[in-house]
């Protein structure tokens, strides 16, 4: 049988090929062992590298001692053996490199290695990204390389930069709206930072329609606030007419029982008297004037027919408009009904005070002031609502003086 070395050198290059490539896939082979730390199989890569390499030479050598004549004994040696073990040694050694280099990639692929670790986090649509106090940035996958070329327009080296940039938790990049969250662990007795950004593109949309829709749904309620306002206050004047139109057929009724009466019988005149105080006092309470200028002498009028000195501390301020003096005229005449009827006061004052914020009315008696915290029922009820829906408050305190306080708001729409 033919030796090797009297083999053409095209077909001792097939071998040299062959020799060179399976060298190239047992240092492939032996560098993805070292990187997943199997260093076994590491070793064993390179136990096969050996022979392959030194065979490779071999040939090499003899096909230069063919030009130059001179050849090392270990590859005239190796030369003079028989084709077939090499061929035979070669099929081993190929055999073996194969094996080793698919058993490799298959364990990449079936096993948590770090690389598919990286390949996972890479393929996640989400930004992660762990740094450590300094900025130094340990990992971060294609997302997060991203976002913080979109925010900061340069590469993520600086874990402490894109944190900086993403400050306020929600940034718009790259055609989507992400949440950056921000949290510290402990690696290797060291504080490590891991950011992660979400895809809340939907989420932050259906917020923002469900925002719009409480805005409507606010506003919607308003209006029916001040609807409902409206018809208290049409009720109310409705109410109002009903009883101006018994407080008349008890006047006439009262008139007739008047001309009726003994001028001598002084117990039936006591017993039909009370009732006419009653009833002016009701006539003076619930009279509407239709000429605005006369508001004033309206309620002066009220308070002398009720005994009630009214005490002006300066006139109403030039800055009220032409609703806020209609509605300080009506809170007027409520305090002095209710100064009368409720606190048996003979004395009203009411000043006026103005402060950066706004237009203060206060009505002050010296009557009996109630016990207890002060509640709006009836009149002062209605007057509160008229009140609110103006944009103006109302509001009570009780101390040594009972206070009625009408707050208008500077640059307030007046409804």
């Amino acid at each position: 049988m033919s030796p090797f070395a009297a083999l053409s050198p095209l077909v001792r290059s097939g071998f040299a090929l062959s020799l060179l490539l399976m060298c190239l896939c047992n240092i492939g082979s032996s560098v993805l062992a070292a990187v997943r730390k199997r260093y076994r199989f590491a070793a064993l890569a390179a136990a096969l590298f050996l022979p392959a390499y030194f065979m490779w030479q071999t040939v090499f050598d003899l096909s230069l001692s063919h030009k130059t004549g001179n050849a090392v004994k270990v590859s005239l040696s190796l030369g003079s053996l028989p084709w077939v073990v090499w061929l035979a040694v070669l099929a081993v050694l190929a055999l073996l490199s194969a094996a080793l280099l698919a058993r490799n990639i298959r364990y990449d692929r079936t096993f948590i290695t770090p690389g598919t670790i990286k390949r996972y986090l890479d393929g996640i649509p989400c930004g992660i990204c762990c740094f450590r106090e300094n900025g130094r940035v340990l990992f971060s996958n294609v997302y997060m390389n991203r976002l913080c070329a979109a925010l900061t327009g340069e590469e993520l080296l600086d874990g402490n930069r894109l944190r900086g940039a993403a400050d306020g938790g929600i940034v718009s990049a790259l055609g989507r709206v992400w949440r950056f969250s921000c949290r510290e662990l402990s690696f290797d007795g060291a504080p490590l930072y891991e950011m992660i950004a979400s895809d809340i593109t939907d989420e932050y949309a259906k917020t923002e329609a469900l925002r719009k829709d409480r805005a409507e749904l606010s506003e919607l309620n308003r209006e029916l606030k001040e609807y409902y306002i409206r018809i208290d206050d049409t009720v109310r004047r409705r109410e109002i007419l009903d009883a101006k139109a018994n407080i008349h057929d008890e006047m006439n009724r009262l008139m007739l029982s008047t001309v009726a009466a003994d001028g001598g019988d002084t117990a039936g005149l006591d017993r039909i008297f009370p009732l006419w105080e009653k009833n002016a006092l009701l006539l003076c309470r619930e009279a509407e004037e239709t000429a605005k200028g006369q508001a004033k002498e309206r309620i002066e009028k009220l308070a002398g027919s009720l005994k009630v000195r009214l005490v002006w501390r300066g006139a109403p301020p030039d800055g009220l408009t032409e609703g806020e003096r209609s509605l300080f005229y009506s809170a007027a005449q409520e305090a002095i009904v209710n100064a009368v009827k409720h606190a048996g006061a003979d004395e009203l004052e009411i000043s006026f005070e103005k402060t950066g914020s706004g237009i203060v009315c206060r009505f002050e008696n010296g009557g009996t002031v109630p016990r207890g915290e002060a509640r709006f029922t009836g009149g002062l009820h209605n007057l509160s609502l008229a009140a609110k829906r103006r944009g103006a408050t109302l509001t009570a305190e009780t101390g040594e003086r009972f206070t009625l306080s009408l707050f208008f708001p500077k640059n307030q729409p007046i409804g």
